[in-house]
Parts: C-alpha cells; sequence; structure tokens
C-alpha cells in the first residue's frame, strides 16, 4: 500500500498553548520504495512555510529505516530554517523503529510511552 500525505493549509489554533500550527498527516507504508516520493512530498510542506508544524503519525502502518531518516532530517531542516516541528500520535510501527534505534528523544515530542508498553499483555 502508498503511502498518503494530508497537509491541512489552515492554521489550527491549539487549544492549551494559544499558538496556531498546521497539521499534517502520513498514512501508509514507508519503505524504502516509497523514500524518494516521501522525502520530495514532506520537503514540499516548507513551501507554505508554517512555524509551527504538527505531523500526525499514527496512520503509518508500515516504516523502514530510509523513512525513519527523512523524517529526522525534516526535523533537523526545521530548526535549521526555525519552524517548530511536533511529531504526535505515533503508531505501534514507529514507535518499535524509535526503540530499536534508541532515538527517543529526536522523534518522541511529549511522548514517554515506549512500544514495548504497548506490547504488555499481548502474548
Amino acid at each position: 500500500m502508498p503511502f498518503l500525505l494530508y497537509i491541512d493549509p489552515q492554521e489550527i489554533p491549539s487549544e492549551s498553548s494559544g499558538v496556531s500550527y498546521s497539521k499534517v498527516t502520513i498514512e501508509g507504508e514507508l519503505t524504502i520504495y516509497e523514500a524518494l516520493e516521501f522525502k520530495e512530498k514532506l520537503d514540499s510542506v516548507f513551501k507554505d512555510y508554517f512555524p509551527f508544524l504538527e505531523i500526525d503519525l499514527f496512520k503509518i502502518q508500515k516504516i523502514d529505516t530510509s523513512c525513519l531518516q527523512i523524517l529526522l532530517s525534516f526535523k533537523k531542516e526545521a530548526q535549521r530554517i526555525n519552524t517548530h516541528v511536533r511529531f504526535v500520535n505515533h503508531s505501534h510501527d514507529v514507535l518499535k523503529l524509535i526503540d530499536f534505534y534508541e532515538i527517543t528523544g529526536l522523534l518522541k515530542d511529549n511522548n514517554k510511552l515506549s512500544s514495548f508498553q504497548f506490547e504488555a499483555g499481548k502474548d
């Protein structure tokens, strides 16, 4: 299944912080086969240049190292151009890969749960 990337061009007011942000939702499978197209679509988000972006990872069904690297690169580029990017609603597959590479602090924004906590009781 290919991936889909939805960009909400409207600014959504944040209830808790009072800051407006734009939401990007990624859905489907992100593997080496989709990596080039994924990078191009994700880079297009910067063309609209919103100072605050929220990227929802909940609907990612499968992700590999190549696309994880693209997410890391995206966040690094956002910091370079003073855009705040927050990854939210990490899917189980995303959490597993983050935990595997022990890069929790780089992609898990305000998310303290490890994927292994979700597996508790799944015997």
